[in-house]
């Protein structure tokens, strides 16, 4: 067991839990006074239709994102032990042709790098890809999480699966010590401001934690009129020694921007165009920066 800055723990493996799970999942955990029907509604908006589930070729499930009509982005623990997986969109499946992980993923989500690219057989048609997050301004902005984890509410902890893609919001407020890899969001409590790890104790409306089967899906969020891909989700941490998504846990994702030049140099042309432009351009010029956080 691992003990990060602010006192969150996670065991190796985490939300890889997916990948020792051989079914297909679905879902966060939520506030239990809030309706699930609304963090349905949420994930089947149409900046999120680009979050699919991820199965390996092993048959264990998480979730990813198609960032051009022919790849995908997940967790690279969802690729553990297995060279070739499928994604399901809108319940059509399309096969891997090579599957890539990050080559600075050690087996450890504090240290970042938890990502996966996938190149799918045939690209799929009728969906937006999602935009790439070109910045580095994601602390203290809402964000979003997508995903086909285990449901549950903040007093269960994640229960039982569905087989249906939920959504929640969140603030993203916590570093685990590694800011320019790994952000995160706790998940505060309406009840009580004891389970509050860092940030405002108040929760959103649509608060919630990710589950087992969320690997791999997508966080994102809005400046200005765009809806960016701002982070993979890789893992839950706990203050109890219990990651299981209850209240008081934190979800993790590895930033983009620390990805994006290992995203852009594997993915060939013709795909790699529609993730380059004025955006990339601007997080080339602002990668130097230090994140005053």
């Amino acid at each position: 067991m691992k003990t990060c800055p602010g006192g969150f723990t996670t065991l190796v493996g985490l939300l890889a839990a997916a990948v020792l799970l051989p079914i297909s999942s679905a879902a966060v955990t939520r506030r239990d006074d809030v309706p699930d029907s609304n963090y349905l509604s949420l994930a089947a908006g149409v900046n999120y239709a680009p979050v699919g589930q991820f199965v390996n070729g092993g048959g264990y499930t998480g979730s990813a994102t198609l960032i051009t009509p022919d790849w995908v982005l997940t967790a690279g623990h969802n690729l553990i032990g297995s060279g070739s997986g499928t994604f399901t969109l809108n319940g059509i499946p399309y096969a891997s042709s090579q599957v890539f992980f990050n080559p600075g993923w050690n087996g450890d989500p504090f240290h970042g790098f938890d990502f996966g690219l996938v190149h799918l057989s045939t690209p799929v048609a009728g969906v937006t890809p999602a935009t790439l997050y070109p910045g580095s301004s994601e602390f203290g902005q809402v964000g979003t999480y997508v995903g086909f984890g285990f449901k549950g509410t903040g007093l269960t902890g994640y229960q039982t699966v569905d087989l249906q893609k939920r959504a929640f919001q969140n603030m993203i407020d916590g570093n685990f010590g590694n800011p320019s890899l790994v952000y995160g969001s706790d998940f505060d409590n309406p009840h009580s401001a004891a389970d509050n790890g860092f940030g405002d104790p108040t929760p959103l409306t649509l608060e919630g934690c990710v589950a087992p089967g969320d690997s791999g899906g997508g966080v994102f969020l809005t400046d200005g009129s765009q809806v960016y891909l701002t982070g993979v989700i890789s893992f839950v941490a706990s203050i109890d020694g219990n990651s299981n998504s209850d209240y008081g846990d934190a979800s993790g994702f590895g930033r983009i921007s620390s990805a994006l030049p290992w995203i852009t140099s594997t993915i060939p042309e013709p795909s790699v165009s529609a993730l380059l432009g004025a955006g990339v351009g601007l997080f080339v010029a602002r990668r130097g920066r230090r994140l005053n956080k």
